[in-house]
């Protein structure tokens, strides 16, 4: 799993150079930015762990290697990362564009390690002989091995049909999520010089973000992710916040007047940022 954080952060870091470098944004920008993505997407990743699915909060926990809640690292990452460039007085809408499709690759980077690692972040238990049992695959030698004697407690149940009586095959939704972020990924990567207005590639990516983590959520185990509204998990409400909150970005990027430095978001070289 940390290998594949490292191969997600350093493809982010080669991607974004590139990006900032064809917006007329000093490239040095990027080592910062991905600097504080990793921080505050550790940090916040196993706080939000430790807060909402931990049984007991042990400080002592927080130092493992294990236990990280995406949604936690994400916010804190965009929380050091917009004060950054708050403080730097880059133009917030164009850097939020410019990161948008790193988010998404970096995601499925996460989730292959995820599979890789065989961590227990995985779907459902399966139904022999349906359709989706063509797609899901058992995790013998995982660190949360998708086992019956397992299955009682974190997969809540066993099916009396199971094929195999020891290891139970379930969803592999990592590589489902892996998947469709490279998907997203491709796409705000091929459609990011269409808007003439900053905002709306961020905004694009919350809001499709969103609507496939509340999806996921459905076949996802929920041990440790209690319903807290509506049937609702804690992820799932945090999605729909997502979607929302790209919603609103949307609106800002249409209603608001572009500055004429930014348009299409690209700095003029004239006014272009050159310095951290």
């Amino acid at each position: 799993y940390g290998v594949m954080m490292a191969v997600g952060f350093l493809t982010a870091f080669w991607l974004l150079v590139r990006e900032l470098r064809r917006r007329n944004i000093d490239v040095k920008v990027a080592e910062i930015t991905i600097f504080l993505g990793i921080l505050g997407g550790v940090v916040g990743a196993k706080l939000a762990y430790m807060l909402t699915e931990a049984d007991e909060f042990v400080w002592r926990d927080l130092f493992s290697g294990s236990g990280l809640t995406w949604h936690g690292g994400l916010i804190l990452a965009a929380v050091f990362i917009i004060v950054y460039f708050a403080a730097k007085r880059l133009p917030m809408l164009v850097m939020l564009d410019a990161v948008a499709p790193m988010l998404a690759s970096g995601y499925a980077f996460g989730r292959i390690g995820c599979q890789l690692a065989g961590d227990g972040d995985v779907g459902i238990p399966c139904v022999p002989g349906s359709f989706a049992d063509n797609f899901c695959m058992t995790y013998p030698r995982g660190i949360v091995p998708s086992s019956c004697e397992v299955g009682g407690r974190f997969y809540e149940v066993c099916p009396a049909n199971a094929m195999d009586p020891t290891w139970l095959p379930v969803h592999p939704t990592p590589i489902y999520e892996s998947l469709t972020n490279f998907a997203l990924f491709g796409l705000l990567w091929a459609i990011r010089r269409k808007f003439r207005r900053p905002g709306f590639l961020f905004a694009i990516y919350l809001v499709i973000a969103g609507f496939l983590r509340f999806g996921i959520e459905f076949i996802r185990v929920s041990e440790g992710r209690p319903d807290r509204f509506l049937g609702l998990r804690d992820a799932q409400l945090i999605a729909l916040g997502e979607v929302l909150l790209g919603l609103i970005i949307a609106a800002w990027a249409y209603f608001r007047t572009v500055p004429k430095n930014q348009e299409y978001g690209i700095l003029k070289p004239a006014e272009s940022v050159e310095s951290v």
